[in-house]
Order: C-alpha cells, then sequence, then structure tokens
C-alpha cells in the first residue's frame, strides 16, 4: 500500500491549518486532481498535469471508502445546478486550493433548486468560494442520508439582495440522517432581506458540532443563525460562533437558535451576536433543553454585548 503526501500550501492561510496541518496531507488513497482551466473530463486525472474539469467528474472516479482525496485547483470555476454536483460516495474528503476569494475555486448557484448534495456517509468538504446567484437558493449543500458530513472554510456571499441564499446547511427531514454534522470556520456575507438560516435542521440529529462560523446578513426579518423548527438535537455544541445580523427588529422567537422542541441536550457557548432588535432581544427560543454559557448580544451599535439567556444564580 503506498502513501501519498499531498502540498497543501494554497489551503493554509484561509480554510483548515488545524485539519491538515503543516501544508501537507498523508492519504493512503487515490488523489484526483480537478481544474476547469486545464482539465476534461476525457483525463484520467490522477495527475494535476492532466486533472479532470469538474468535481462532479471527479466524484465518478474517485473509490468510496479508500481515503480518496478530490484537490480542486486554484481558479477552478464550476456551475452548480440541482443534479450537477452530488456527494454520492462515502469517505470522500474534497479540499479546495487558494488563498483569498478571487484565487478560490468559484461555485456559482445559477437556480433556486441548485445545491451541493449530500448523499453518502462521511463526506469532507473544505474551502471554496460560493456565490448565490439566483433568486432566493434554497440551500448551498442539502443533506440527504448522510451521517457524518463536515463542511470547513467555505467562503458564501449574495451576488445582490435578490440573487441569494436563503440557507447553508439544509437537512433533511429524516431522523438521524444527518448525525455528526459539523459545520467549522466558514463566512456567509448575505444580502437578502428575507434569508432563513445559516444551518437548517429539519429532523432530529445527534451531535451536531457547528463552531468559529463567522456570518454577517443584511435581513430584516428571519436571518437566523439555527433553525430546529419542531425537532430536537443531542449531545450537541454550538460555539464562538459571530453572528451579525444588521437589519433585524422585531424578533420573537430568537435571532441565533429557534425551535420548539424543549428536550434537546447539548451546549452552546461563547458565541457574538448583533441585530437591531431591541424590543425583544431575545438570543434562544426558551425551553431548548440546552444549556448556554458567555453568549453575548446587543441590539444597539457601539454598545459592548450583554449575557443571554440570563445568567443562573446559586439557590
Amino acid at each position: 500500500m503506498s502513501l501519498t503526501k499531498l502540498n497543501l500550501k494554497g489551503l493554509i492561510n484561509n480554510t483548515a491549518s488545524h485539519l491538515v496541518g503543516g501544508g501537507s496531507l498523508f492519504t493512503t488513497g487515490k488523489v484526483w486532481y480537478v481544474d476547469s482551466v486545464t482539465g476534461s473530463n476525457g483525463n484520467v486525472g490522477e495527475d494535476p498535469k492532466l486533472p479532470l474539469a469538474t468535481v462532479a467528474q471527479a466524484y465518478t472516479s474517485a473509490r468510496a471508502n479508500k481515503g480518496d482525496k478530490i484537490v480542486v485547483m486554484p481558479n477552478h470555476a464550476e456551475t452548480v445546478t440541482a443534479t450537477s454536483i452530488n456527494l454520492n460516495k462515502a469517505g470522500i474528503t474534497v479540499i479546495n486550493l487558494g488563498n483569498g476569494k478571487s484565487d478560490r475555486p468559484t461555485y456559482t448557484f445559477s437556480t433556486a433548486a441548485a445545491t451541493i448534495t449530500v448523499s453518502a456517509a462521511d463526506n469532507t468538504w473544505i474551502g471554496g468560494y460560493f456565490l448565490g446567484n439566483f433568486l432566493d437558493v434554497a440551500s448551498a449543500f442539502t443533506i440527504g442520508a448522510a451521517k457524518g458530513f463536515t463542511l470547513q472554510g467555505g467562503l458564501f456571499e449574495d451576488s445582490s439582495s435578490i440573487l441569494n441564499f436563503l440557507s447553508i446547511v439544509t437537512t433533511g427531514a429524516t431522523d438521524n440522517d444527518a448525525d455528526d454534522l459539523t459545520v467549522v470556520g466558514n463566512k456567509w456575507y448575505g444580502l437578502n432581506t428575507t434569508p432563513l438560516a445559516v444551518v437548517s435542521i429539519l429532523a432530529a440529529e445527534i451531535r451536531p458540532t457547528i463552531t468559529d462560523n463567522i456570518v454577517n446578513l443584511a435581513a430584516t426579518s428571519g436571518g437566523e443563525f439555527i433553525t430546529l423548527a419542531t425537532k430536537i438535537i443531542k449531545g450537541a455544541v454550538i460555539a464562538r460562533n459571530i453572528h451579525n445580523v444588521v437589519g433585524a427588529t422585531g424578533t420573537t422567537t430568537g435571532i441565533f437558535l429557534t425551535g420548539s422542541g424543549t428536550t434537546s441536550t447539548g451546549v452552546v457557548h461563547d458565541n457574538f451576536v448583533a441585530s437591531l432588535d431591541t424590543t425583544t432581544e431575545l438570543l434562544f427560543t426558551a425551553s431548548t433543553g440546552l444549556v448556554y454559557f458567555r453568549n453575548e448580544y446587543t441590539g444597539v451599535a457601539d454598545k459592548s454585548g450583554y449575557i443571554l439567556p440570563a445568567i443562573d444564580s446559586a439557590a
């Protein structure tokens, strides 16, 4: 069994240095290269000088649960439709190279139904630039029966207030299909006034980890960080996120996390949230079952935030 060493210098500055470490990644699997500039889907794709042209073709070539990696080269460009990219083989890692914004691989979402579908377990997607370029693109990533999905280090933007994402990650409606979801180190700069949520969890799931994301939305309504609807989550870790909803007022259900289930478990800590809501000033729907530490909120510019929910007092 051979061991392949990948040099990932282009990835380190803006995505996942703590994941891949030191600019290199070792794998016993095959490495598939993707580059729309120089590539062709007629190539084998295992040589960076003869890459494939699309991530979709790389998934066709890759092997499930063999440690295979797909390396997407800087300046790659790919249009996403409802069916064009499906992460349908288990255990694959997609690594997008490139620094800054213009150098990263760019994924342009061209219809309202355009999405990257995750339909197999234990996939990881690292990096990339994602552009919402149609009215109300429902979700950048849609997770089906796909436990253990990780999204890390992506940069998401709207083209305008009417060419936009509504959500970044949305699960399916079947309980436990998206267990062990991890969303870490992403950024979303949204221009639409009525987005839904960064992460929409539409079924009961266990062990979601949502940490270290930065979100800046122009929402005047909606725009929650996480919505649970009526569902519950167990063993959640939601930490160190920054959620700035610059236009939101009159929020009554919680600008950071909403849901009507009362038996969730997990820890929510060290999140910083801002909006223009000075009437309700509610970070979380009451009685979720989650526990909270050091979460701060402000509804006024030029003021420091204060802790919400209220600090517990000794009996």
